[in-house]
């Protein structure tokens, strides 16, 4: 059943600002794709389920008409339980490095992303992250081959939208990347 919650509202309104959602968000109902009761069109896997670089689909989909644009980064503390178990046992108080992008093909949003790095995992090559300013995650990400990825868990968003969610661990170290795809990807 499609959420009708304050992100998915703001997530596919055209006069928007195109609020990226939060990852931590209680009202996403992430659940892996064996779970759904209601599966995605087959127009939405492509994108749900390729593990490969995001980043690299769009730049090829957008034939390099492609850009990050920043619409947030800031440290703050996860008030949902659930997802800070997703980095194994911490404190309400730890802290998570939170970047929220819209990622452009063609002069078009087609990503809303969210990313959640707990405090302890910005230590030694991955700091670099905390200067990425507008390039894209998933290029230094996948740019290392000791990158691993947990499975997919998905999320239906403002109709028949869809948002994924994964742990990378790059390092040894948590990182949380959610994707909501829009519409217009599909054109």
């Amino acid at each position: 059943m499609p959420l009708q919650s304050k992100a998915d509202s703001n997530l596919l309104s055209e006069n928007s600002s195109l609020d990226v959602p939060d990852i931590s968000d209680s009202n996403l109902d992430w659940q892996s794709e064996g779970k759904r009761r209601s599966p995605p069109a087959d127009a939405w896997r492509r994108w749900l389920f390729d593990s490969s670089s995001l980043t690299k689909l769009l730049i090829q989909k957008s034939a390099g008409d492609f850009r990050v644009e920043v619409r947030g980064q800031e440290w703050l503390q996860l008030s949902n339980p659930a997802v800070r178990s997703c980095f194994g046992p911490l404190a309400a108080e730890h802290k998570f490095w939170s970047r929220k992008v819209v990622l452009v093909g063609d002069n078009t949003p087609w990503v809303l992303a969210h990313t959640l790095i707990p405090e302890f995992s910005l230590t030694g090559p991955l700091k670099r992250v905390l200067e990425l300013n507008e390039k894209p995650l998933g290029e230094y990400l996948f740019s290392h081959p000791d990158l691993i990825r947990s499975g997919i868990d998905i999320t239906p968003i403002a109709g028949d939208s869809w948002g994924r969610r994964s742990l990378f661990y790059l390092f040894e170290k948590p990182i949380m990347v959610a994707e909501f795809f829009l519409p217009a990807i599909l054109d």
